[in-house]
Order: structure tokens, then sequence, then C-alpha cells
């Protein structure tokens, strides 16, 4: 069994897995600062939606743009349900198909969908997120949000 070690303040001699789990878990819990810190100094997301859709669109975020893009998340969205599903991992590869449903805080509507994260694990800490949405369902919920007749 994998145990947390502190190091320097990072956590540090976790299996995929369990890294994961922690990272789905601060998440789920808005404890933002935890979730970043499993996450490597050269970390990448990517989310595969529009800039119409998405600030920021497909554009590679690193370390602190993602953390930017978390903060205006929470800000802007509830998080009614987020549930992660099993975590499918090996040789510091990951595949997780989370269901998550959203409530935007201005208007009210709300979203339910799955989302598909390809995670890959260096040395104890998340190195990259590659996030794919329902494309349509994401986008036309985000249109229906910015267009008050949508």
């Amino acid at each position: 069994m994998s145990r947390l070690v502190p190091s320097q303040g990072r956590k540090t001699h976790m299996d995929t897995a369990a890294l994961l789990n922690a990272i789905y878990k601060a998440y789920g819990e808005k404890r933002v600062a935890d979730m970043l810190d499993y996450l490597d100094e050269d970390f990448h997301w990517v989310v595969h939606l529009s800039e119409a859709a998405f600030p920021g669109g497909d554009k590679p975020r690193n370390k602190a743009e993602t953390a930017a893009t978390i903060d205006y998340i929470m800000a802007t969205y509830d998080l009614l349900a987020y549930d992660p599903g099993p975590i499918i991992a090996a040789d510091g590869k990951a595949t997780v198909q989370p269901q998550i449903r959203i409530r935007d805080k201005r208007t009210g509507k709300e979203l339910e969908t799955k989302l598909t994260h390809t995670w890959r694990v260096r040395d104890g800490h998340a190195v990259e997120l590659d996030e794919r949405h329902e494309v349509a369902k994401v986008e036309a919920f985000f249109k229906s949000i910015s267009d008050p007749d949508a």
C-alpha cells in the first residue's frame, strides 16, 4: 500500500491511482491548494473545448493557469455532483471518466455530463491532464448561459 510522505511541502511516493484519488477528492471538497500540491511544477492541462465555449479554449494551461482556471470554475459554478468513477492506471498513465453535475451561479441552469480524463504521472506527481467533453452538450450549455434567449 502506498503512503503519503511529505517532501519539502509536496506529497510524494504515491502510486498513480492513489495520487489521482487524492486529486479528485481534494477537488470535490474544494481544497484547491491541496489539489494543486499534487501537480508537478511542469504540469500541463488541455481542455478540448473551443474558446467560444470555455475561456482559454483548448490552449495548454501550465500549473499557474490551471490554478486560475479552477478558481474561475469554482467562482462561476456550483459543483452539485462529482463522481470520478474507476481509475484505470498503468505505467504512469491513467484514464478516468468523471460524471459531473454543475449549476451556473448566475442563471441557475444545470449541466450533467461525463468527462474523459487521460493523465500522465511521473515521480508521484501529475504532469499532464488531457480533458475531453461531450462537446455538443457542453457547448449548448455554455451557449444557453451566455444567451438569455437560448
